[in-house]
């Protein structure tokens, strides 16, 4: 297998990860605002949307590797 290969392989991985992830803080989001810690909440609220540009970003390597 070559590199690029890999790269592919890893992209893939960190996606699904990534993926993962969201679904991490949006439960931790609604668990925030059920208890009324709102200022928690829209911490992770930022953190989710920095994940989502990440995953964006991740997603976009993937398709330049297509090419």
């Amino acid at each position: 297998m070559d590199d690029k290969e890999r790269l592919k392989i890893v992209l893939k991985h960190l996606l699904e990860h990534n993926d993962g992830h969201l679904e991490d803080y949006r439960r931790w989001i609604e668990l925030a605002e059920k208890n009324r810690l709102d200022l928690v909440a829209q911490s992770l609220k930022e953190a989710h949307e920095h994940v989502e540009k990440a995953g964006i970003a991740l997603s976009a390597a993937l398709n330049l590797m297509k090419e």
